[in-house]
């Protein structure tokens, strides 16, 4: 396999590979689709990159053909700043970065946490530096690498945990249909239902902050979705589609894993939903 783009968390590899499992398309039926030798396609799938058969390919896996040539390309992303109300952790989970988030009030000095990661050191010292009481513990969904510190960060803060009940997991409360609540008189934290990845897998969306912000978790990458098991492939895009590309062009996506994009640049550059 190839050395990944230090700045993805996915290559162009991997999305083809995410693409054929979510569609339960075999490298047999791929090469009735396209036309191409089953010897190309081996090469494709095993990382060895010829773009022409590569932009051959794309559409029999209903990406788009320039967004993956791209992506094989190594075009960077556009550099995304978080509001200076916000903080992103990375941990290190059996040899992968995972990420999490804090977001807090001037106004109040409470703080709501997003996903825990697998250390806790970084969050416990923005907490006290800053001064914040952390208040509410938001969980994109239940995979280990997402809530491994959750038994921790709750007896430790006294924060509660909510999750989709679909993903529902000891110590936590499911979410409300249609959920959000106020950080302060300005800030605003809506949950968008965005399953697929994982059952009850859930977007926050954050307003009231200089740029809006989403937390999407795994729903979404940089370039990429997290996988989708073919049963939920169609309406998870679907889901990505409807409950977080629809949001306005500059908000901000905080990913579980890669650099943080915006709706503008998946929009036009994610092999999954560029037109």
């Amino acid at each position: 396999m190839p050395t990944l783009p230090f700045f993805f968390e996915d290559n162009w590899c991997d999305v083809i590979g995410k693409a054929s499992r979510g569609l339960n398309c075999s490298l047999a039926r791929l090469t009735q689709l396209s036309n191409l030798s089953l010897k190309d396609i081996e090469q494709l799938f095993n990382g060895v990159l010829d773009k022409k058969n590569l932009g051959i390919l794309a559409p029999f896996l209903s990406l788009h053909a320039e967004a993956l040539l791209a992506l094989a390309e190594n075009t960077p992303p556009v550099p995304c700043l978080l509001p200076k109300q916000m903080a992103q952790f990375t941990t290190s989970f059996h040899g992968m970065q995972v990420h999490s988030y804090l977001l807090w009030s001037e106004e109040n000095k409470t703080a709501i946490a997003f996903d825990t990661g697998a250390d806790l050191t970084s969050l416990f010292n923005k907490l006290t530096a800053n001064q914040l009481t952390l208040r509410t513990l938001f969980l994109t969904h239940g995979h280990r690498d997402h809530v491994e510190k959750l038994s921790k960060l709750l007896t430790q803060t006294g924060a509660e945990a909510w999750i989709a009940e679909a993903d529902w997991i000891s110590g936590t409360k499911p979410l409300p249909k249609h959920f959000s609540c106020q950080l302060d008189s300005c800030i605003q934290i809506k949950a968008h239902s965005t399953p697929g990845h994982s059952p009850g897998g859930t977007t926050y969306v954050i307003q009231g902050l200089p740029v809006p912000v989403a937390i999407v978790g795994d729903a979404i990458f940089a370039r990429s979705v997290g996988g989708i098991p073919p049963a939920a492939y169609s309406k998870g895009l679907q889901a990505i589609e409807e409950n977080i590309l629809s949001l306005s062009p500059e908000t901000i996506l905080c990913p579980g894993h890669g650099p943080l994009t915006t709706v503008e640049e998946e929009r036009k550059l994610n092999p999954f939903f560029a037109k």
